[in-house]
């Protein structure tokens, strides 16, 4: 059973190697697929040392957030809740990765103070059990002189030889000293505004909450995204950035006329988040929020309900079971947004509120109202947000 199992992009062998090779030095057992026996199949060892694993941590790119297999091997991870995040470019994890934190280690060059770094070393003592601290070296043991042998004095006799175990234990003490005076000296761990992202399940759900058609369960605090905005930009455009200052990367921009969502929040920078997904910082200043906000916007739109795939009143068959991207529903109107975000919740059995989505659904035999609230995976709550920004967008 190894520690640490690394994912990763080819594209960055050299740059995960540094990053293998500090995991190690910080005294965890790493399996990384350079060390892939040439006899064994790709999928069956990966699976295997995932499985085997305490932590896994998978090292975000340009190259890695395009990979099926990185992001398989993440999703793995993260469903076997030993998943660490980092990032060595300039680059947010893809969705729903983007919902969780990662360790930011663009200018990390191998300091062992570096803030990114630490973040990592602390997830891998939580995941793994144990610190990540090398062991220092034993204390020597101290030798008596030896006077020189006289003749005329018979030699005493032998003294027995002293046993390892109190220099054993004098050793221990030393390390757990160590240990402990380093811990004291180290400065607290406070998370920047910036990486206080919710999780993907309170997140979905406090936008769930926005309409009478879907269940209100607790959100967690100034992740609600209820409030529809345009931007006020005499540049035509405004960016959105990774964290709250013009130094930031650069995650998306929305244009003059774009809808986007937000929420009512302190300071200059306030969170955001697109149709696509994109979620980060934008100046409040450029901010105008849309009449009504997101809540009123949401209303049911008029026409008539679709009738789905087949007749069968589902409008996305499988968004259950994969996630979906913008460019599935690219073409989707207001209603069948709609649609296909309450029935997800209707496969799971869910009594609506609003008596038009009671009325659609229950002309389909698959539909069986059964709770007034439901569990859902973390696929669909990804989707479930993906289709809710999309119909903000499209009001």
């Amino acid at each position: 059973m190894v520690d640490v199992f690394i994912s990763y992009s080819r594209d960055n062998k050299a740059r995960v190697a540094d990053i293998a090779a500090a995991v190690s030095a910080a005294g965890y057992d790493v399996w990384w697929d350079a060390e892939l026996p040439p006899h064994r199949s790709y999928g069956d060892v990966i699976t295997e040392k995932i499985g085997s694993a305490k932590a896994a941590i998978v090292v975000w790119s340009q190259a890695s957030a395009q990979s099926e297999w990185v992001r398989a091997e993440a999703d793995v991870a993260r469903n076997q809740k030993k998943l660490v995040q980092t990032a060595i470019d300039d680059v947010m994890p893809p969705l729903p990765f983007n919902q969780i934190q990662f360790a930011d280690l663009r200018d990390w060059r191998g300091e062992a103070d570096h803030s990114g770094w630490r973040k990592v070393l602390m997830s891998l003592e939580d995941l793994c059990g144990r610190e990540a601290v090398a062991a220092p070296a034993p204390v020597p043991r101290p030798v008596a002189p030896v006077a020189p042998p006289r003749d005329d004095v018979p030699s005493p006799p032998a003294a027995p030889k002293s046993s390892f175990l109190p220099w054993a234990l004098l050793g221990l003490a030393v390390v757990a000293i160590a240990l402990l005076a380093w811990k004291l000296t180290q400065p607290a761990a406070v998370e920047p505004a910036a990486s206080q992202a919710a999780a993907p399940v309170d997140e979905e759900k406090s936008e769930v909450a926005a309409t009478d058609d879907a269940p209100a369960p607790a959100t967690a605090p100034g992740e609600a995204f209820t409030l529809a905005a345009v931007i006020d930009d005499p540049d035509g455009f405004t960016n959105i950035r990774a964290a709250q200052n013009t130094q930031s990367a650069i995650v998306g921009k929305v244009l003059e006329g774009e809808k986007f969502l937000t929420y009512q929040q302190p300071g200059q920078w306030w969170r955001v988040r697109k149709a696509d997904g994109t979620t980060g910082y934008m100046f409040r200043k450029y901010i105008r929020l849309v009449e009504g906000g997101a809540t009123q916007a949401a209303a049911a739109p008029a026409g008539p309900m679709p009738t789905g795939v087949g007749g069968s009143g589902v409008v996305i068959p499988d968004s259950s079971e994969r996630l979906l991207t913008p460019a599935d529903i690219a073409n989707f109107g207001l209603l069948e947004l709609r649609i296909a975000r309450n029935e997800i919740f209707a496969r799971h059995g869910f009594r609506f509120r609003d008596p038009r989505l009671t009325r659609h659904f229950s002309q389909f035999d698959w539909y069986r109202p059964t709770s007034d609230n439901v569990q859902l995976s973390a696929i669909e709550k990804a989707n479930v947000s993906l289709l809710k920004s999309a119909e903000a967008a499209a009001q």
